[in-house]
């Protein structure tokens, strides 16, 4: 042994005998250990105005007995945020083919969501892992803080939500009034005291129009998707098995592209006049 491995086996000797790197070498291996068995929930994330308090929260409410996976609408795909340690992104078909999922999670649950949910609508990847939740019985979660009523919204369209509330109650999913509670939500409090505390900037798609594809002359399969757009829920409209034919630019979001493939719809992009 030269010279300078002998110097170089003390200095690990000393280094690795100190008691306060002891310490910090065992909070480490438990911090491993205790990643390696957290149990994996969903979180399904609609868009919001302030990511950064958003995701902050979820990761202190849930990140230390759960591994989380974010599943991202279409409006938060665009602006794709940036995640706190600890989370990642997974794709619509990543979270579909996973049949296990000990938690699903919804943050900042919106009108058109809650609705879509209580009413067993699954148009969209978010709506089809909360309708499987409830189908299998798995344990969810949704806080009603997004959900931007406010004191000018009237009594009967309130209500209209508060039913919807009551709906999920009723399959079992839990509702909480914000990040910060933990237990049941009382509705009639918590909903006349939302006043939109929290203003959700929404990124909004078109409704949906009889006519936003036409269906070319060749085949009755093949269709024409004429809009510059296509997102999930245009990709749930579309018969399954079908061929998908958009113009050449056409932005296609993720999500739209794993339901397409998940419906084993063909999608073809159109280059030239009458070429693909």
């Amino acid at each position: 042994m030269t010279m300078n491995e002998e110097l170089i086996n003390q200095i690990l000797r000393r280094i690795l005998s100190d008691p306060t790197l002891q310490g910090l070498l065992q909070e480490i291996k438990n911090q491993e250990e205790n990643n390696a068995v957290k149990s994996e929930a969903l979180v399904l994330l609609n868009y919001v105005s302030d990511f950064p308090r958003l995701l902050t929260a979820v990761q202190q409410r849930w990140g230390y007995d759960y591994k989380l996976s974010i599943l991202p609408s279409d409006q938060v795909y665009l602006v794709k945020p940036e995640l706190p340690v600890g989370m990642t992104w997974i794709t619509a078909e990543d979270a579909l083919s996973k049949s296990d999922w000990q938690k699903l999670i919804l943050p900042a649950c919106s009108l058109n969501t809650l609705a879509k949910a209580a009413l067993g609508i699954r148009d969209n990847p978010i709506c089809e892992m909360i309708g499987r939740g409830i189908s299998k019985g798995n344990s969810i979660e949704l806080v009603t803080e997004y959900l931007c009523l406010t004191s000018q919204t009237p009594p009967a369209y309130r209500e209209l939500y508060e039913g919807y509330i009551r709906k999920l109650q009723s399959y079992g999913v839990m509702t909480c009034a914000n990040l910060e509670e933990r237990g049941p939500l009382a509705l009639r409090s918590v909903l006349m005291d939302q006043t939109n505390q929290y203003e959700q900037t929404s990124v909004t798609y078109e409704p949906k129009k009889t006519g936003f594809y036409t269906e070319s002359a060749p085949s009755l399969d093949e269709i024409r998707f004429e809009k510059k757009f296509l997102g999930d829920k245009q990709a749930y409209g579309f018969p399954e098995g079908s061929t998908i034919l958009v113009k050449q630019g056409t932005v296609i979001s993720p999500l739209a592209r794993d339901t397409l493939k998940l419906r084993r719809i063909e999608l073809c992009i159109e280059k030239e006049e009458g070429q693909r």
